[in-house]
């Protein structure tokens, strides 16, 4: 079988995470050392970069390029969220054909998934010879049959001293705000709200109550487990996910007057914190503040999740001692 030559094109999508440039710096330094690939282009601002021609010479770049790239915060491309218009991929096909272009490379979640997928299914339809990847990257942790997704242990970093320092914080105010809410994103699952408990030792230590979008979640049981801990420890911090909702799916917080979606239709839903936060000032007749990071935790370079190379175990062996 003959190797497969030409062009390379490299983009990033979603959401931004504080290593997603590390993954683009490790695919432009395989790409540059192949003897396959004649030349690599980067798509600036994900697949829109490709639909209209916004290409930048990566292999022109000096040696350092890649080195210099992989601490940066954001994508160094720039970044979408954007989905295909119906036929769209049939266009990005004829400029692969016409520019030569046999390999893409999209770094993303689940939504940029979708985007490679429907390249990939327009070229077999062509009969068009080319290799697309799907490089994983989402916070959220939620990639089907993806063991773990480059950009999670960042932002559990990020969710687990945050929560420890907002722990702390709230323990020293407890006559003051005695509850913290803590917002924390996921979309429709609950890795990153779990993280934050991944410091705590004690009882005493926060967090004290995690709200997960895979629970549905019920008002009075919520006052009564924040009013069952301030009774115990003094104080209560509770994390919770930007998208919890109640038995019937509606999402807590939402506003009267609508959701905006982007481009996948996932809805920017703001208040669950703030919801909250009125819940217990209302019923318990304390002080209730909240923290909503927001983007600064899913790309902020100092709580870069680094590399570790694990030795292989040493296993003794034993006899089976049966069941």
């Amino acid at each position: 079988m003959a190797l497969l030559k030409g062009k390379a094109i490299l983009g990033q999508s979603g959401g931004c995470t504080a290593v997603i440039n590390q993954s683009l710096a490790g695919i432009l330094d395989a790409a540059k050392a192949s003897k396959t690939i004649t030349q690599i282009w980067g798509a600036q601002y994900g697949v829109t970069g490709i639909l209209s021609d916004d290409l930048v010479d990566l292999k022109a770049q000096p040696k350092s390029f890649s080195r210099e790239i992989r601490n940066l915060p954001s994508a160094v491309l720039g970044s979408s969220r954007y989905k295909l218009q119906g036929g769209e991929e049939f266009e990005i096909l004829e400029k692969f054909e016409k520019w030569d272009v046999r390999y893409l490379f999209l770094i993303g979640g689940n939504d940029t998934a979708e985007t490679v997928l429907r390249i990939a299914e327009a070229a077999r339809e062509k009969k068009y010879e080319l290799r697309v990847v799907h490089v994983p990257k989402t916070i959220d942790n939620d990639l089907v049959e993806t063991d773990h997704c480059p950009g999670y242990g960042s932002v559990a970093r990020f969710a687990a001293i945050t929560t420890q320092e907002a722990g702390w914080d709230t323990k020293s105010m407890r006559h003051v705000d005695p509850v913290k809410i803590i917002e924390l994103m996921g979309r429709n699952s609950g890795w990153i709200v779990a993280a934050s408990a991944l410091l705590k030792r004690s009882e005493e230590e926060a967090p004290h109550l995690l709200l997960l979008p895979e629970t549905p979640f019920e008002e009075s049981g919520f006052l009564g487990d924040v009013d069952r801990v301030l009774k115990e420890i003094g104080c209560c911090v509770v994390v919770i996910s930007e998208t919890i909702r109640d038995a019937a799916g509606k999402r807590i917080g939402v506003k009267k007057d609508g959701v905006i979606r982007d481009g996948f239709g996932h809805p920017y839903v703001e208040g669950a914190a703030a919801h909250l936060a009125n819940l217990v000032e209302k019923n318990l007749k304390v002080r209730a503040r909240y923290d909503k990071p927001g983007t600064l935790q899913r790309m902020s370079i100092p709580y870069a999740s680094t590399l570790i190379s694990a030795k292989p175990m040493k296993r003794e062996r034993k006899p089976c001692s049966g069941l």
